[in-house]
């Protein structure tokens, strides 16, 4: 995970400009001093050197902010430097744009959702506490129904829009990301983990259909919640593909199901219509947080 600053020495030099994420261009700049990147999460950025003359500035590495928990230790604190020349041979623009021609700015509002999906982000742990692996809606990716399928829990239905929320009870951050879709980021609200994993596990251990569990084998976090959402990041407000999913938080996506071109008309049991999505850090994903979905008609 990288908490990135440009400093001189221990002191925030400049600010970074970002116009993008994974998706796409922003609709205009959005002024930071610190972007945090978990796997798979990129960010464009402008960074603005005037004034700097003859400086050394540094690409710094912040610890990270409250509540982001990183499996990987140790940090790495220095990652790059930027000498900043005295002259300038071939003169850029002269000032950071107010709006970005053929940005976009996600817009799928809350009338057009047809359904919010909760999906739970576990980890399993030996009788010593140590990890063994990591699942979602209490499933691996191999996991198979009475037919012998593999088992899917979530199918959108084709040129529709859904939120899911990742309800996260495990110790990490997750940086989950989608295959298909690019997403916009809602917010995410605080979560009582420790009692919705213990109501998860009553809820799993009665017989099917019992009240509490729903058909994703999980079960609604709402009594769970210990406040209000909190709204994206204003550099999140772009389209991305990647989220960061912090422990004892549900964080909320919004998508829409469009397929590609000839993945349209293919029939409904056809691999074109067929994606995952998952946790991008490499260990987690392969042990076994990753879960196949299906898009219908």
């Amino acid at each position: 995970f990288y908490n990135l600053e440009l400093a001189i020495g221990d002191v925030n030099a400049v600010p970074f400009y970002q116009i993008g994420s994974e998706g796409v261009m922003f609709h205009k700049p959005v002024q930071t001093s610190r972007i945090l990147l978990l796997p798979a999460e990129r960010a464009d950025v402008i960074v603005d050197f005037r004034g700097l003359a003859g400086k050394n500035i540094e690409l710094k590495n912040r610890s990270l902010p409250k509540g982001v928990v990183s499996p990987a230790t140790p940090r790495i604190l220095s990652l790059m430097q930027f000498r900043v020349g005295q002259s300038v041979t071939t003169p850029g623009p002269q000032k950071i744009p107010e709006t970005l021609l053929g940005g976009s700015e996600p817009d799928l509002r809350d009338g057009d959702v047809v359904k919010t999906r909760y999906i739970t982000l576990e980890e399993v742990l030996d009788t010593a506490g140590e990890p063994l692996w990591l699942q979602m809606n209490g499933h691996r990716f191999e996991d198979r129904d009475a037919a012998g399928e593999r088992l899917v829990d979530e199918m959108p239905t084709e040129d529709t829009i859904e939120d899911w929320s990742f309800v996260n009870i495990s110790a990490d951050t997750h940086p989950i990301h989608m295959h298909l879709t690019n997403f916009q980021v809602m917010g995410r609200t605080p979560l009582d983990g420790a009692r919705y994993a213990a109501a998860l596990d009553a809820a799993r251990k009665r017989q099917a259909g019992a009240p509490m569990l729903l058909p994703n084998n999980t079960i609604d976090p709402t009594p769970f919640l210990l406040g209000p959402e909190v709204p994206r990041a204003a550099n999140e407000k772009g389209w991305k593909d990647t989220v960061r999913a912090n422990p004892n938080q549900v964080t909320r996506i919004r998508q829409m199901f469009e397929l590609p071109e000839g993945a349209e008309g293919s029939p409904l049991d056809s691999p074109e219509r067929q994606y995952v999505y998952h946790c991008h850090i490499l260990e987690h994903e392969d042990n076994d947080m990753m879960r196949p979905f299906k898009v219908v008609q």
